[in-house]
């Protein structure tokens, strides 16, 4: 039988992703085999629970599958890494973790009780030698999501210390081993569990994983080769991109602790509407205007697009919501086949006050249609 594993952990099938990770985190502490009172089989089934309602794309599976969820990824139905495996971003922005993506890393489900694996030593590791991914996000005019361009931000970040140009000494200062590690760069801790042995490995602190410290530290960063600024960034805004597109700006997120590459700026573009014009994949929508004779006579009128302005034929006999079709004035493919085009639809307004005299006209005019 399938299980539901939303009653596992004790929280509702609309919990959030924290709300969901703190029921997790206080299930595995009280039921962890080394405590007193632990369960080892429900501890594993805690577990098990969080794998699919921790990740979003496993959940989102479960959810839409459900009871035969555990048989179709038994039978490879669903390609997903193994357990440990580090399950990339969501690009739910995190406001409150000051600007930074919210992750998710299955060595997390260790860590409260015996430390990492080695697998999850290395990769935390590898982690810290490159800098943090950061996120933010641009408001843009609809002409320029239409034609591109650039813009500056300007960002608050931990950038690599000039004064000392990251090395965390001052210039010229001679380096020794560092005596926390030993020169090592990293520090080993190994606990015994009912799953075996488990060695944490983390990067030692006071020398970033470096092995050597400066004799004389950096009166800028104090040591640490990286210090929190402000950077402008120019953005080069793509033709035709999407509202709730996300930019990738590599080299362009923080500054690493242990002198690697810095992380990656992820920009998600917000196009503001326009009262005029509305998008339609890569199509241009927008609406115009016209009285009654223009609509039943035909008529040339000057209609401002993106483009400027151009005269448009309003056929005879227009009817009210007709669309006229303006060919290669639209928004750039993204496919390479140049551009959309410009509908235009036509509003035919109806007077509410006539005159004696058109009135006179009008029903002249009802005669003959």
């Amino acid at each position: 039988m399938s299980k539901d594993y939303y009653q596992v952990l004790g929280v509702p099938q609309n919990a959030t992703k924290d709300e969901i990770k703190k029921a997790y985190r206080a299930l595995a502490h009280k039921y962890h085999p080394d405590k007193s009172g632990g369960d080892e089989s429900r501890f594993k089934e805690i577990n098990e629970a969080y794998q699919i309602l921790g990740d979003e794309k496993k959940r989102s599976q479960y959810d839409q599958f459900g009871a035969t969820f555990e048989e179709a990824n038994r039978q490879g139905g669903f390609n997903w890494g193994g357990f440990g495996q580090r399950q990339g971003f969501d690009f739910g922005f995190d406001q409150g973790s000051g600007g930074g993506f919210a992750e998710f890393d299955f060595s997390d489900i260790f860590e409260d009780f015996f430390g990492n694996s080695h697998a999850g030593a290395r990769a935390s590791a590898k982690r810290e030698r490159r800098g943090k991914d950061i996120q933010t996000e641009i408001e843009i005019q609809f002409e320029e999501s239409i034609f591109g361009g650039k813009k500056e931000i300007v960002l608050q970040k931990l950038l690599r210390c000039l004064s000392c140009d990251g090395s965390g000494g001052e210039k010229g200062a001679k380096t020794t081993t560092c005596k926390t590690c030993n020169g090592h760069g990293n520090i080993q801790k190994t606990q015994k569990t009912f799953l075996g042995a488990f060695t944490q490995v983390s990067t030692c602190q006071d020398c970033h994983g470096s092995g050597v410290r400066p004799e004389k530290l950096c009166h800028d960063c104090l040591g640490k080769g990286v210090k929190y600024g402000k950077e402008t960034i120019e953005i080069v805004i793509p033709k035709s991109i999407n509202d709730s597109e996300i930019l990738k700006i590599s080299g362009k997120g923080e500054a690493s602790l242990t002198g690697g590459v810095p992380g990656d700026l992820y920009i998600k573009i917000r196009v503001l509407k326009n009262k005029t014009f509305r998008r339609q994949e890569d199509n241009i929508i927008m609406a115009i205007r016209v009285n009654i004779t223009q609509a039943a006579l035909g008529d040339t009128v000057e209609v401002a697009t993106l483009d400027g302005n151009i005269k448009l034929k309003i056929p005879e006999g227009t009817q009210n919501e007709d669309i006229l079709k303006i060919r290669g004035r639209g928004a750039w493919s993204r496919s390479g086949y140049g551009r959309g085009d410009l509908l235009v639809e036509i509003m035919v307004e109806i007077p509410k006050k006539l005159s004696k005299k058109a009135k006179e006209l009008l029903n002249e005019l009802k005669k003959e249609i």
